[in-house]
């Protein structure tokens, strides 16, 4: 439990008091003598151990946008729904990217808007209300150097400064402008900023691998014949999955930009895709309700997963402990059990379809 403050002597000491006590919470740490003080970062998130806490202890926590305009927190370990994100978007919560150190969250949605979040707070900081570049349809961030780039509708590139959510600069990524090789609107990107590598996704179906600084397009690998729904890759090992409406997913070579073999097997589009580079392991979900578990060495599928009742939209996995997270139209999230390959519990909140998790 927090000390109680002492009662200040003047305004002056009083403003101060407060102001201490809004921003910081400080606990006596437990031992011998006098006890040593540890400051925590927050206290904030409701009546349960803090956010902070709980990442500290290695707990999982995601986070889900959702088409019924918010967007919420759940700690998987106890199975609970810990916060809602809710009041500004006004439109479908499309994407997100988080810093799990500070505990911020930037959120994009179909209406334009960008919301920067204290996710312990549950409350907005920064926001972005113009829909002026178009729906925000994907979120990268380096939050170390304070920048984050979203792709738009409107085939747009944007840069922000994360920290103040200041826009910086817009790029007319696809079609025209500086990365003109799709043709077509962005539908999925990932970057790597440390190595100033980009792979995006347009609905024409193309991918393209980009040089970050100089803007250039490194190589165009050709497959998809429809919308690029998500990409994954791993530049140390030199390898991509992709993901797309044409019902499959692509295993691509990153040294000679050649396609590895295609992951057939789904019915309807393979809407999202987690892989375990590592163990050479990758999960699709798709609209045909199933999720499906591939080798990527043999490009065969290992197993079949059944529960959801509608399309499944997105994952996010734990490859530590073999679990999946999957989200749905039918509102809600299940966690998988990949070595046993059943479902380990039902995640109900959401009063809409659920479009991202991180």
């Amino acid at each position: 439990m927090p000390e109680a403050a002492e009662e200040p002597k003047d305004a002056s000491d009083g403003h101060e008091a407060e102001k201490t006590a809004e921003s910081e919470v400080v606990t006596a740490a437990k031992g011998k003598g006098k006890g040593k003080e540890e400051k925590k970062k927050s206290k904030f998130w409701i009546s349960w151990d803090s956010l902070e806490r709980r990442l500290q202890l290695s707990k999982w926590v995601a986070f889900s946008c959702s088409k019924d305009h918010t967007a919420k927190i759940w700690e998987l370990n106890s199975m609970e729904c810990r916060g809602t994100l809710a009041g500004l978007h006004e439109g479908t919560v499309r994407c997100a990217v988080i810093d799990w150190k500070e505990l911020m969250v930037i959120t994009g949605s179909d209406d334009g808007s960008m919301c920067l979040w204290s996710l312990d707070r549950c409350e907005c900081k920064e926001q972005w209300l113009s829909n002026k570049h178009g729906q925000q349809t994907c979120l990268a961030a380096d939050w170390e150097n304070q920048r984050a780039v979203s792709g738009t509708a409107q085939g747009k590139l944007c840069l922000w400064d994360s920290k103040r959510l200041a826009l910086l600069s817009v790029v007319a990524a696809h079609p025209g402008g500086t990365f003109d090789k799709h043709g077509e609107s962005v539908s999925s990107m990932v970057i790597d900023f440390n190595k100033n590598r980009v792979m995006s996704g347009a609905t024409d179906g193309s991918v393209q691998f980009w040089h970050l600084k100089t803007r250039s397009s490194i190589a165009l690998l050709s497959g998809h014949t429809d919308k690029i729904n998500s990409i994954v890759m791993d530049l140390q090992k030199a390898i991509a999955v992709t993901a797309s409406d044409d019902e499959t997913a692509r295993v691509w070579d990153l040294q000679s930009f050649a396609p590895l073999g295609v992951l057939e097997g789904h019915t309807l589009a393979v809407r999202d895709l987690t892989a375990d580079f590592e163990e050479m392991i990758c999960v699709t979900c798709s609209d045909d309700t199933t999720m499906r578990i591939w080798d990527l060495m043999g490009r065969t599928c290992i197993a079949v997963l059944e529960g959801h009742a509608s399309r499944v939209t997105c994952l996010r996995s734990n490859w530590k402990r073999k679990l999946v997270l999957s989200a749905s139209d039918d509102y809600t999230l299940k966690l998988w059990d990949i070595e046993k390959q059943w479902c380990e519990e039902t995640f109900c909140g959401h009063a809409g379809a659920i479009t991202m998790l991180c």
